[in-house]
């Protein structure tokens, strides 16, 4: 059909356009968002944010209500040096709307070759119009983990903050609790936060970090797939007291992490209801370095609880976002701790 198109049609054809509508079409008759085609450019950008070193503007980003909202920005990096905010919503990259794209294709889009430059339209609460602004891309490496020991009522508490579950997110949350407990951390506050998932095998590195080995992390199974346990392994876990904070943007790998820890009566979770990711996803490699993201799988927590469209509640619910410099979670984990209650 493509080739009769080219034969006869009155204008010049597009193969390449038609053959992207005809894929973008055929994907959304499966309504799942997290099944995608990726461009070979888009492919590339996607793997260098898994492997947690990018050229880009130092933003992470949600996908809510179709609008594509700035959660994190990287401190020093070109979105940081500009002022971007978190809770800006980005309308526009490069003139094209953001609105009805996923959110790892629009994230593929703010990456790009060092020294190229990317507009942006912003909206942000309580200025009018939008907000445009012109980035030039940087290498970038966001850390992997934060980390802080707080002292609380005589309490030393480690706290550690996990960005991503890009490649080496186990080792670096091991390296920040070890070095926690050398400080004399008595309690972990693991904070999960605008986590929006990952790698799979590292969500796995980390809960074994907290879990005894043999535990069950988490169950997959798919229509095409035997059931597979993913269980704990060592090099051996931590076993001070634990509490987790999460919110509605704690997704994906970030769910498998709490949940096994829920479901082992490990740690704690204190904050808001989770995303509710709970499928799992293969990149199948295409000709001309393009890719297919396709979800393979269904998982279940340790209990046999199906997250999906429901997240996790927690323990303790802390509905109020950090603002004005306040972490009102972390308060509540520091009382929880305080009082055991």
């Amino acid at each position: 059909m493509l080739s009769d198109l080219q034969q006869h049609y009155y204008r010049s054809v597009s193969v390449g356009r038609l053959a992207q509508t005809g894929i973008d079409g055929l994907l959304k008759t499966l309504k799942d968002p997290y099944t995608e085609y990726f461009t070979a450019a888009e492919a590339r950008a996607f793997d260098q944010m898994l492997a947690g070193t990018y050229s880009g503007v130092g933003i992470v980003l949600q996908q809510k209500d179709a609008l594509l909202q700035v959660i994190r920005v990287l401190p020093d990096s070109p979105a940081g040096q500009a002022h971007v905010r978190p809770g800006d919503v980005i309308v526009n990259v490069d003139g094209v709307p953001t609105a009805g794209r996923s959110l790892d294709v629009n994230s593929a889009h703010l990456q790009g070759r060092v020294g190229t430059v990317v507009h942006l339209d912003l909206r942000r609460r309580g200025t009018p119009g939008l907000i445009s602004l012109k980035l030039t891309r940087r290498e970038l490496s966001f850390p992997l983990t934060s980390s802080r020991l707080i002292l609380d009522h005589g309490t030393k508490v480690g706290y550690v903050d996990l960005s991503e579950f890009a490649s080496g997110a186990g080792a670096a949350v091991r390296q920040a609790v070890n070095g926690l407990q050398q400080r004399g951390a008595q309690w972990i506050v693991f904070d999960l936060r605008d986590n929006g998932g990952g790698l799979v095998d590292e969500a796995v590195k980390v809960a074994s970090e907290f879990l005894a080995k043999g535990a069950v992390i988490v169950s997959t199974q798919g229509l095409h797939s035997a059931k597979e346990v993913l269980r704990a392994g060592g090099p051996g876990p931590t076993r001070l007291p634990l509490v987790v904070l999460v919110n509605g943007n704690t997704a994906s790998s970030s769910e498998i992490v709490a949940g096994a820890l829920k479901d082992d009566h490990r740690a704690t979770l204190i904050g808001a209801r989770t995303f509710g990711k709970g499928v799992v996803q293969q990149v199948l490699p295409l000709a001309g370095g393009a890719s297919l993201r396709i979800t393979v799988a269904a998982y279940r927590t340790p209990s046999g609880a199906d997250i999906n469209h429901k997240g996790i509640a927690p323990s303790i619910v802390v509905a109020a976002n950090p603002t004005g410099g306040k972490d009102p979670a972390l308060a509540r984990a520091l009382r929880f701790i305080a009082s055991g209650a």
